[in-house]
């Protein structure tokens, strides 16, 4: 079936890219390459705002992928509604991803994902925000070797928890889910955890409802995000949310600034969190809070100390295999040092993922499809 569809999607691009020659050496619709019935792809009513229905039919067909590559080639002016691939321009991978559609390998209508400053509201209740797709530097010169070489990578759009999951949202998974033993997904003892339990029934400790959950170890986090239909963030859409496109030193700029996270220097009322979102002049440039600071978070990437040598330009989602996860953003009890500057965005540290630990969080992501 899948060889069928790539026969047929291969058969139309060329179907177009003749249709496109003989519109341009015989000027189009008037010679009957596209009946005189029949608007001119570009020039037909595009109000119905479909991405990519460039003649307003409501579904794709031939002559809208004729009208993506009349205005690739300067036939017809431009149309917001060509940029199929969601990149800001028109290029003939528009016309390639509106024919995916047209044989059934993508779906239609083409979405392309949350708009900055977009939000929804999770399955959990939790507030994501948009982080729309697009392409950074990651890594830096100036850091640790692991972060080296500083490399492009460009990611789909995805949504992402504005804030860290909190012991309330971890509290109800755990009332929800029920599992026979909590204790290889948090630390329910340690003196540190905010969630204890009261008979069969789990609940904030007093007071610590809002803070971010701590001593949950990567398989409880990942637990949590598989219930609600969420996945842990990869490295590379962690530090694209924290650092945004033009990869920012800090969530919040170049400069370091103390008052803009919780860290060792500025620790909460019980010194330790604060309550999550407590830093609103903290944020990223996607709207995200406490992206560094208040608790480390786990990514779901394996860690590889050489990774960055060998990843790949689109959506890199870390080693096949490994012994430790990932950590980013560092937590309440880390020193700000100049030398080792750990809040930094492109930081990155790694545990293992069965390890309980007073700093360790998480936040969630969700694919914009």
């Amino acid at each position: 079936m899948r060889i069928t569809r790539l026969h047929r999607l291969c058969a139309l691009v060329v179907g177009a890219l003749v249709l496109l020659s003989l519109a341009g050496c015989h000027g189009g619709a008037r010679d009957g390459v596209l009946p005189s019935r029949t608007p001119d792809p570009a020039c037909a009513p595009c109000q119905a705002g479909l991405r990519g229905d460039l003649n307003g039919s409501g579904t794709p067909d031939i002559t809208d992928a004729v009208g993506i590559l009349r205005i690739i080639v300067g036939l017809d002016p431009a149309n917001a509604l060509a940029d199929c691939d969601c990149d800001g321009a028109t290029g003939i991978t528009d016309a390639i991803a509106l024919l995916r559609c047209l044989v059934g390998f993508d779906p239609w209508p083409i979405t392309c994902g949350p708009a900055l400053g977009d939000e929804m509201t999770g399955s959990d209740g939790q507030t994501l925000v948009g982080v729309p797709r697009g392409s950074f530097m990651m890594g830096s010169e100036e850091g640790f070797d692991d972060e080296q070489p500083v490399h492009q990578v460009t990611l789909d759009a995805f949504w992402i928890s504005r804030c860290e999951v909190t012991n309330d949202q971890y509290a109800a998974f755990l009332n929800s889910a029920l599992p026979a033993d909590v204790s290889s997904w948090l630390g329910i003892a340690d003196p540190s955890c905010g969630i204890e339990q009261a008979g069969a029934t789990y609940q904030s400790r007093a007071q610590l409802g809002q803070h971010p959950v701590l001593a949950v170890t990567w398989h409880g986090a990942e637990a949590y995000c598989a219930y609600y239909g969420y996945a842990l963030p990869t490295e590379a859409q962690w530090e694209y949310a924290a650092a945004g496109p033009n990869a920012n030193r800090y969530p919040w700029g170049s400069t370091w600034d103390g008052s803009k996270c919780c860290w060792d220097g500025n620790t909460g009322p019980f010194e330790q969190t604060f309550p999550v979102g407590s830093f609103p002049a903290g944020q990223s440039w996607c709207g995200a809070l406490d992206m560094v600071g208040n608790v480390w978070e786990w990514c779901a990437d394996f860690y590889g100390e050489t990774y960055y040598g060998i990843s790949p330009g689109m959506n890199p989602t870390g080693p096949a295999d490994g012994e430790y996860r990932v950590l980013r953003g560092v937590c309440w009890y880390n020193e700000h040092d100049a030398e080792q500057d750990r809040f930094r965005c492109a930081y990155r540290d790694l545990d293992d993922p069965a390890l309980i630990n007073d700093g360790f969080g998480f936040r969630c992501v969700r694919p914009a499809r």
